[in-house]
């Protein structure tokens, strides 16, 4: 509860207009809401056979509405992001990674003379699929635990109801948990509601599918929202209905089906808020009242706020001085949400299966050097931002997790199995190309940036590159770093790299290291695989070796000679060699390669070509693990071909696309046509 909700709200009004009895209309309403459950048995009316679902009849939402009421309504969480879906249609749910919807379940690969790895045989998925995997908790077999509905039916097929979705600019994620839901023992009459009255205040029909998750403390529902309405204009909903008006009307429903709130519950909820690791209503309060870092001691009455500096004191976050003042600790806000982040870290390695409790020794991953483990677990901390958590076996022995934000990062981790090789390597805040761009145009424009300006000064800019720069300086803008005025002129400081470098910082400083795949395989399994291997590059002294007194270090040190043994054996090294040659490393990636597509051509009737040329183009159908590296399939007319995947492919998945080699690496992006207009064969 927040400093300014009290237990009753005065109403000022004429004298003499409250002077009809009130307990009239009470019983009426009392009675209003009997009438709608059960059916008449002996004169007196039973209960519903379906518990409190009578409550979500037709109608009762007039019959008994609680406006006004603050301290005994029932309270509802309910969490909202809007998602557009820019360039890549519904690429924002294709980063929601794939392995969400296997969770718990390690992937089970199968060998094969001259290929230890099948390809994974993944059919192009529809936009949204990935978020619906999550939701649904699709197994490995692919049964969800958790079906989806809409207004009018259970079992909704949400993959189908979402393909035709990517196209729209934008879709609704909603998180609705009322306080009290297990109580309900079904959320859907609950959520229906709700939806319903959302329909009505928006005049338009939604296209919706919501699930219930009961596998958290507090069970709560996902819907998923068409950014669309029913005459197939685009959907927005005002900010005011998203930020109070989903969560007062919830409330109402609760509180109509339960009971106004118990006189303890406040109580308790405070507790609870009390003892919470991690940032807070009371917290929030606390730095609104701090000067400097310091806080006077609160006032008389104000008991909750003086035992939450305790609890924070507890936690090395606040210190009490002798003059009665409190002292905070620096990034009071931050340190709190990296608490909490590591308690649901802690109830995640619980249920991971071959952790002992001295494996309970997490840090945080190192900002100042990289580090290579064996991945022990990715999971999600944040169900609506979808914060993806690595957790890998260091070296040393210990656990070390980092968060990830950036589509990127989590795209890497999409499809990863338990035992993969990750390396955490740290972001250094620098100043990005867009930055150089517009502060060279700034220094000819007097200041200033536009898409004119910067068309003007250089010609042959890419407008590509120049409509980047323009929403680099929109995420500037909002941090008020540069101006806009209203003709979409932006105002450049004459610092504005030491500004933008300032603003990466701050940006790198929630996700502060990306990750690196080494090695989708498994140390055993790069053993005797006939193809390049993480175990080959340090045979060849291309990649160290991890070092420590850690079981990882061990295990890799004694995966490596088993290794060596085997190149041996296969001729590809010699007994008294100490390296790996240069020659048997392309020897092997080669012959991985060939493999692998005279493989997929049986599977897929076409030749799969493994070369690459300066450009190439095709459908991004699918992802491959080799021992090698990650690789993508792309479908051509007659052929199909094998290249390096991309993190940056994930958004195009199913789509037409085009590549463009530089160096060692592919940049990739939408094929846009032959001609102006031409759509993709």
């Amino acid at each position: 509860m927040g400093p300014l909700d009290h237990d009753f709200e005065l109403r000022i009004g004429k004298m003499g207009r409250d002077r009809a009895p009130i307990l009239g209309p009470l019983k009426g309403a009392v009675g209003r809401v009997k009438h709608a459950g059960g059916k008449v048995i002996g004169g007196s009316r039973a209960p519903s056979p379906k518990g409190l679902r009578a409550h979500f009849v037709k109608g009762g939402a007039k019959a008994a509405r609680t406006r006004g009421f603050s301290g005994t309504q029932r309270r509802v969480v309910v969490k909202a992001r809007i998602v557009p879906h820019g360039a890549g249609g519904g690429a924002p749910l294709k980063t929601h990674v794939a392995y969400l919807a296997r969770e718990g379940h390690a992937q089970v690969r199968a060998e094969a003379p001259g290929l230890a790895h099948e390809p994974e045989a993944e059919a192009p998925k529809p936009e949204l699929t990935h978020q619906v995997d999550y939701l649904s908790r699709e197994s490995a077999e692919g049964r969800a635990l958790y079906d989806f509905y809409d207004g009018a039916h259970d079992g909704v097929d949400a993959k189908a109801l979402t393909a035709a979705w990517s196209d729209d600019v934008r879709h609704f994620r909603l998180i609705i948990s009322p306080e009290d839901g297990a109580a309900f023992g079904d959320l859907k009459p609950f959520i229906r509601e709700v939806m319903a009255d959302l329909e009505t205040r928006l005049g338009t029909r939604l296209e919706w599918a919501a699930v219930d998750h009961w596998d958290t403390d507090n069970p709560h529902a996902h819907v998923l929202i068409r950014g669309r309405r029913a005459d197939g204009t685009d959907l927005v909903i005002p900010r005011q209905i998203i930020s109070h008006d989903i969560r007062e009307r919830a409330q109402e429903v609760v509180t109509r089906v339960l009971g106004p709130r118990p006189a303890l519950a406040p109580e308790v909820a405070r507790a609870r808020e009390i003892a919470t690791p991690g940032l807070t209503p009371l917290d929030r309060e606390i730095m609104a009242r701090a000067k400097s870092g310091m806080l006077d001691s609160p006032e008389r009455g104000r008991v909750d706020l003086l035992q939450r500096l305790e609890r924070l004191e507890v936690w090395n976050l606040a210190a009490r001085h002798a003059d009665g003042r409190w002292a905070l600790a620096p990034d009071l806000a931050a340190n709190l949400n990296s608490l909490a982040e590591r308690t649901e870290i802690t109830r995640m390695l619980e249920h991971v299966g071959g952790l002992g409790r001295a494996d309970y020794d997490i840090l945080e991953a190192d900002r100042s050097a990289p580090a290579m483990g064996r991945l022990v677990h990715v999971g999600i901390v944040d169900e609506l931002s979808e914060r993806a958590i690595a957790i890998i076996e260091g070296a040393d022995g210990r656990l070390r997790y980092a968060g990830f934000d950036r589509t990127e990062d989590q795209a890497v981790f999409a499809g990863i199995a338990r035992g993969a090789l990750v390396e955490f390597t740290p972001r250094i805040a620098q100043v990005r190309p867009a930055d150089e761009a517009v502060a060279r145009i700034a220094e000819q424009s007097g200041g200033l940036y536009s898409v004119e300006h910067h068309a003007a000064l250089e010609p042959y800019a890419d407008p590509a590159l120049i409509a980047a720069n323009v929403r680099r300086l929109e995420a500037m803008r909002r941090a008020n770093l540069v101006t806009r005025r209203p003709d979409g002129v932006f105002g450049i400081a004459p610092d504005h790299r030491e500004r933008a470098l300032a603003f990466e910082a701050k940006r790198l400083a929630r996700t502060p290291v990306s990750a690196r795949v080494a090695s989708y395989w498994t140390l055993g399994e790069q053993e005797n695989a006939l193809g390049l291997t993480q175990l080959d590059r340090v045979l060849a002294r291309e990649e160290l070796a991890p070092e420590g007194a850690g079981r990882f270090a061990r295990d890799f040190e004694a995966a490596l000679q088993r290794r060596r043994l085997f190149l041996i054996e296969q001729g590809l090294m010699g007994a008294g060699e100490l390296g790996l040659s240069k020659d048997a490393l392309d020897r092997l990636a080669a012959h991985e390669l060939q493999s692998t597509a005279r493989k997929l051509e049986a599977e897929i009737g076409r030749p799969v070509l493994t070369h690459l040329t300066n450009r190439v183009e095709g459908t991004y159908a699918r992802r491959i693990d080799l021992a090698q590296g990650r690789m993508a399939l792309l479908w051509q007319r007659d052929t199909a071909h094998l290249v390096p995947w991309r993190p940056a492919l994930e958004q195009f998945a199913g789509r037409q696309v085009q590549g463009m080699v530089r160096g060692q690496s592919i940049s990739w992006s939408l094929w846009r046509g032959r001609t102006i207009g031409l759509p993709p064969m």
